[in-house]
Parts: C-alpha cells; structure tokens; sequence
C-alpha cells in the first residue's frame, strides 16, 4: 500500500512540475490578442480632438478631425477633414498661443511624426506679425516633431503685398519660412499712396 502511495506521490509531483513549466513558457507568449490585419481599422471614432504635450507641459499642437481610423498592423492613423492647430512653444505667458492652422480633406499620420495632407491642403498662419499669411497646395507633409512643411506640387504663398507661386515648397512652421523650388514667379503689390490736397 505504501508502495502504490509513493508511486502515486511522485507521479502527481511531476504531473504538477510539468503543469508549471508549461504555464511558465507560455507567460511571455502573446498569442491572445494578435493584431489582425483584415483590412478594417484597430479602432475609430467620430468628432475626435487630440492634444499634444511637450515633457514641460506646454501645448504643442492640436489636432481636430471628423472621423480617425487606426490601423495597429501597419501603425497608420487616417483623418477625415483634419485640422491641425500649432502653438508657440516659446511662449512664455500661460496661455498657450496658436501660430498656424493646417486643413485638408484628409490626412494619414505615421508611427514616425508624420503627417501626410491629401487634398485641397490649406496652411494659415495665426500670427499677426507674421510676412506670410496662407499656404495653399493639393498634397503637403509635416513633420510633427520639427514643423518642417514641404509640398512637391504646385505651391501658392500668399503674403502682405505678394503673391508666390512655386513647383515645389520646403519650409517650417516654427520658423515661419517657406522656400519655392522650381519656376516661381512672384506678383508684388506696392501701395499708392493718395497725394495730400
């Protein structure tokens, strides 16, 4: 008797033992919850506004658009009618101040900071004291990190007094500068003044 217990003991010992280890090797398996990529987004949503933050705090930007889908297989995010908002990040008031508006029809944004405007892409500087006033293009890319804005189809820059048009455009946002590549020309309007009678 006592032998067919101790056979019995040691047969639920291992049983048990290997119970464990199998529990063990499968802790770091994560196989659950796979992402499926069946064509159809990770999540979505209607109406949804999105706030960036710096490490400090500050508002870097804002994005608002009609409708967002995420792709988690390909770490692509679409927007419907995306309107992205910057901010001064070297304001030093507590109230974040707005530097630029971006619109377009839609827009994909990338795991990598970027943002990539398709359609009818409108830029729209805020500030009051800035030289350039609009960009307008069909299809344009900004880097969410640096503000670089670049465009390789036919660019408007409108100004105080001028008028550009470009091929291509490479600029900042931060920095309030854009540069036209290829066959510009530019329109200057000078004010008249009215002679005193």
């Amino acid at each position: 008797m006592r032998r067919i217990q101790s056979w019995l003991i040691a047969t639920l010992a291992l049983i048990a033992l290997a119970l464990i280890g199998w529990n063990l090797s499968n802790i770091n398996d994560d196989t659950s919850s796979p992402i499926v990529d069946d064509g159809y987004p990770t999540y979505q949503t209607q109406e949804a506004i999105t706030f960036v933050y710096d490490p400090e705090g500050k508002l870097v930007y804002k994005l608002v658009a009609d409708d967002v889908k995420n792709y988690a297989e390909t770490k692509l995010t679409w927007f419907s009618k995306p309107i992205l908002t910057t901010f001064d990040p070297n304001n030093t008031a507590g109230t974040p101040v707005a530097t630029w508006t971006v619109g377009a029809n839609k827009a994909k944004l990338t795991n990598d900071q970027m943002l990539y405007l398709y359609g009818d892409v409108q830029l729209h500087s805020l500030t009051e004291a800035s030289q350039l006033q609009r960009i307008t293009t069909e299809n344009a890319t900004v880097n969410l990190t640096t503000q670089d804005v670049a465009s390789d189809d036919l660019v408007t820059l409108t100004g105080i007094g001028l008028k550009s048009v470009g091929m291509k455009m490479r600029g900042n946002l931060r920095n309030k500068t854009a540069e036209l590549i290829e066959k510009v020309t530019t329109r200057y309007e000078i004010p008249h003044e009215q002679p005193n009678p």
